[in-house]
């Protein structure tokens, strides 16, 4: 008996389905997971995600559209699974019999770390602010323990940290040479922290350290499919001009990138910049703690750090399509905020026995036979037993009226 497939579904089933724990790339566009025909309906499993590479998680029914051969679908149903903040890992079943782990995404956190011997003070005013800042990195970083273990909104695939120093030369790197860019190794961050911090000796260029965390910290987001942070730990030291202030308020909000600020430093030190780092965070969605400590610190991860929601969606319907031995083609396509996203399934004989089938078209005809032949087979019986009734009744008549002219 013929049978005909749904080919690329069964391959797109084999992809695309990552381990638990595995690192997600951004979202590309449309994909399909799995699909599944058991006659007369069709199953479709897929995500979608908008131009910035965020998965898209509350797609109306409106926005989906399926078309058979050209016709589209008008019944439908679409329902949807969510993994999120309170639910972050979800393994969710697929039509195919296969599982898909459902899990949200870390965002990338950019820590710029204003790690100078000016930040420790002189004098009366001196202290270990340097000490001070540190912790206050690892308590946002860290959840209390033995051994601490890392603190995250997204377990099935953690935030990514890069941390960034800013320079006294001109010469040096924002980074640190032991952790060149983003991790999600929490325990590489609190030992570069420790024991391979390279602290400068003179005033800093905390405006330009910033600037290139919001970038890298923006484009890191995006080719992860995650939202940014920027955590700012400094005294705020760098006198910044009002352009050079709102210039950094601009390109964190074009980039949607939030800002934490620690001020950490001298009693005076604070007192003559810290209301511009405070201004700096609340202007971006963020918060400005000062001298925060490992309460304070962690509450501030809790409350800014968001990791990004994923769903999958199944779009079910009754297909109009049988096996007549012909090629034919089925279109998803979903609206987004970006433009309109397809994915094509042709249908085309296989030539084999595959999981997804299409009804025969002998199966199809015959049944049809039985929907049309009986009744009409019935009703000519019914005309018949009529005719042969009149038939009769006249002839029974004729006969009477020939019998009665006899006698007279």
């Amino acid at each position: 008996m013929k049978r005909i497939g749904i080919i690329t579904t069964l391959l797109v089933a084999l992809l695309l389905v990552a381990p638990a724990h595995a690192q997600s790339p951004a979202c590309q566009g449309l994909e399909v997971h799995a699909a599944q025909l058991t006659f007369p309906t069709v199953a479709i499993q897929f995500s979608v995600c908008d131009a910035q590479g965020n998965q898209i998680t509350t797609l109306d029914r409106s926005a989906v559209r399926i078309i058979e051969d050209g016709t589209p679908i008008t019944s439908f149903t679409l329902e949807s699974q969510t993994a999120h903040d309170g639910q972050p890992v979800q393994t969710v079943p697929l039509v195919n019999g296969g599982t898909f782990t459902l899990v949200t995404t870390g965002a990338s956190i950019g820590i710029v770390f204003d790690a100078s011997q000016l930040l420790n003070g002189t004098g009366a005013d001196a202290g270990d602010h340097l000490g001070a800042a540190r912790a206050a990195i690892e308590a946002f970083l860290l959840e209390p323990g033995d051994p601490p273990p890392p603190r995250t909104r997204s377990p099935g695939n953690m935030e990514r940290v890069a941390l960034f120093i800013p320079a006294d030369q001109p010469a040096q790197a924002l980074q640190p040479d032991g952790l060149p860019g983003f991790t999600q190794d929490r325990y590489a961050v609190i030992n570069t922290l420790r024991q391979n911090l390279p602290v400068r000796q003179g005033k800093t260029s905390l405006n330009a350290a910033i600037q290139a965390a919001i970038d890298a910290t923006a484009r890191d987001a995006q080719e992860n499919g995650g939202k940014a942070v920027v955590l700012v730990v400094s005294d705020g030291g760098d006198a910044l001009t009002g352009d050079s202030f709102n210039s950094l308020i601009s390109q964190a909000s074009q980039k949607q990138v939030q800002i934490v600020a620690f001020g950490v430093g001298t009693d005076k030190a604070l007192k003559n910049n810290g209301f511009r780092l405070k201004q700096l965070a609340e202007a971006t969605g963020g918060i400005y703690l000062e001298r925060p400590d490992a309460n304070g610190a962690g509450s501030a991860f809790q409350r800014v750090v968001q990791s990004q929601p994923a769903a999958i969606y199944t779009v079910r319907y009754d297909t109009r399509i049988i096996d007549d031995g012909k090629s034919h083609t089925a279109v998803l396509e979903v609206v987004t905020p970006s433009g309109t996203r397809s994915y094509p399934f042709p249908l085309t004989y296989a030539g084999v026995t595959t999981g997804v089938t299409l009804a025969p078209l002998g199966d199809v005809l015959l049944r049809q036979y039985f929907m049309f032949a009986i009744p009409i087979a019935v009703m000519l019986s019914l005309l018949l037993t009529l005719m042969s009734g009149v038939i009769f009744w006249v002839s029974s008549a004729s006969s009477g009226i020939t019998r009665g002219k006899t006698r007279h």
